[in-house]
């Protein structure tokens, strides 16, 4: 029996995604432990201060890295297009043309923070006596950050091309070699000093690696000045343009509580509020990767399935499901982080910052929700509709300016818990003003919002609870060793009645048949390899 076209588009979507986001999940748990050792180890080095400093020069790469998002959407959304049209050489003028307009403007940028510095100084409160790391550091991040992103043609053509695991393959090779020389080169004294080296190389590694994978693996990839082309300038301009706007909107929402500690409350605050969002942070990518699948899922198959009933029932289903399992995934770590605050930092940190614990609970159940609008962006900007994630950045500021300065009235002055606390209830608001309009627009009506999306992200939260009350009657002052113990023995706990409640409690008859096959396959491989 032959295939038609459309099957066979939404079944390599189907396929691609399923192959994708397990790598990324894995890569991105393999991130997770990797920098779960990090920050205490730090901390145990450097002062609060120096921490937060090196927090804020990665607040400034994301501000800088904003002038490339609109090209990196662009090119992974209109890639995807393209190959499923087999419109190969549009793709190579595609990438070409970015690469061309990205390098001139990373000169300008460059000089511009070069020759600013002394103005940024007075602006981040640097202490006299940080001001000469500060420098430097700053600096080497973000020259080594502009050389990553012009390179970055290469893992978007992966991307784009439903290959994205072998940029996993790519990532977890750096932050692999990072993590090593983050051990070695701050233990022996460099400090942050010694985090900015280890950035270098992982970005040198990295990005060697993906370049490879991507000649390799792309036997029609070309790229070469000569292929700049108006139109695909106008693409950039046009769909780019729009996601341009919107990712500075939504990078600065994602680090406004840090951006406005440092001026309104110092480099201390900073380092706690990241001390405060680390874990959830950290949790929270994993999950994220079923939303980096759907962006070039959804341009796929608006190149392959456009205007068919097929690509709507696809999308609908895309859509609930990628919802589901994200907040589910999302609400397994936020639910255990949010409940647990507090021994969590004591073992993980070994000493108290005061304020942290309750950070931690304000940025769980915010990052939670938040997350929750990531099917929805994703889905929308592969399908053509960038300017849809507006919808949910402008009310986010617009909540901001009551949100903050309330937070400011209550608690009498600027710090840590007021900005923390003024973020997480506009991010709150503001996520579920979009998960609204999101499901209007994919025609998921509310009951089966709740039922199929919200109530598994709830559950989670419930079966924490015990684990809660069990950790009050903990003496105060128990060793740092036996009080990981309990911890550890809680997390395998909850962990195994999270399984076992997610199995027969949320998932349908037909997910876990479902689960169940793509659990046998996969061990059926492994046999194979093994045999």
């Amino acid at each position: 029996m032959n295939t038609s076209p459309q099957t066979s588009a939404s079944t390599t979507v189907r396929d691609a995604i399923s192959r994708n986001v397990a790598f990324d999940m894995l890569a991105r748990v393999g991130y997770l432990f990797s920098r779960f050792f990090i920050p205490p180890f730090v901390l145990a080095r450097v002062s609060l201060e120096a921490y937060g400093l090196w927090s804020t020069a990665f607040i400034l790469v994301a501000y800088i890295g904003i002038s490339t998002m609109g090209v990196a959407n662009v090119n992974i959304k209109f890639v995807a297009e393209f190959s499923a049209r087999g419109e190969y050489k549009r793709a190579n003028e595609l990438l070409s043309t970015g690469l061309v307009l990205m390098l001139p403007g990373f000169a300008v940028l460059y000089a511009a923070l070069w020759f600013g510095w002394p103005q940024l100084v007075p602006m981040l409160k640097i202490s006299p006596a940080l001001q000469g790391d500060a420098k430097e550091v700053v600096l080497m991040v973000v020259a080594i950050f502009l050389v990553s992103l012009s390179l970055g043609c290469f893992g978007n053509a992966l991307t784009g091309a439903q290959l994205g695991n072998y940029n996993q393959v790519s990532w977890v090779t750096g932050y692999t070699v990072e993590t090593a020389l983050i051990f070695l080169f701050v233990g022996m004294g460099r400090g942050i000093r010694g985090l900015a080296e280890a950035f270098l190389i992982r970005t040198l590694v990295e990005e060697s690696v993906g370049a490879f994978f991507a000649f390799r693996k792309l036997h029609w990839l070309r790229l070469s000045p000569r292929m700049f082309n108006r139109g695909s300038l106008r693409l950039l301009f046009s769909f780019g343009g729009v996601v341009q706007i919107a990712s500075l909107l939504s990078i600065v929402l994602s680090s406004i509580e840090r951006a406005v500690a440092a001026p309104l409350a110092g480099l201390a605050a900073t380092g706690l509020l990241d001390i405060g969002k680390k874990l959830p942070n950290m949790a929270s990518s994993i999950p994220g990767a079923f939303a980096n699948a759907f962006l070039p899922a959804a341009s796929y198959l608006q190149g392959g399935l456009e205007g068919s009933e097929e690509q709507k029932e696809t999308i609908h289903k895309l859509y609930v499901k990628g919802s589901r399992y994200s907040n589910l995934v999302t609400a397994y770590f936020c639910g255990f982080t949010a409940l647990l605050a507090l021994p969590l930092l004591d073992v993980w940190l070994g000493r108290r910052f005061e304020g942290a614990a309750l950070l931690m609970v304000f940025f769980s159940v915010s990052t939670q929700i938040h997350l929750m609008t990531g099917s929805g962006t994703s889905m929308l900007k592969g399908l053509g509709r960038p300017a849809e994630e507006f919808y949910y950045c402008i009310p986010n500021v617009l909540a901001l300016a009551l949100t903050l300065p309330a937070a400011r009235l209550i608690t009498g002055r600027w710090t840590a818990l007021s900005i923390g606390g003024g973020v997480a209830v506009a991010t709150v608001l503001s996520a579920t003003f979009f998960v609204l309009r999101a499901n209007r627009l994919m025609g998921v009506h509310l009951g089966e919002f709740l039922r199929r999306v919200v109530w598994p992200g709830i559950m989670p939260y419930l079966l924490a609870a015990p684990l809660a009350l069990l950790f009050r009657a903990v003496p105060w002052g128990t060793g740092r060793w036996v009080l990981a113990g309990y911890v550890v023995s809680a997390g395998i706990g909850y962990s195994l009645v999270f399984l076992a409640a997610t199995y027969w409690i949320i998932l349908d008859q037909g997910e876990r048949w479902w689960f169940v096959a793509i659990a046998r396959q996969r061990l059926g491989r492994l046999t194979e390899h093994t045999a």
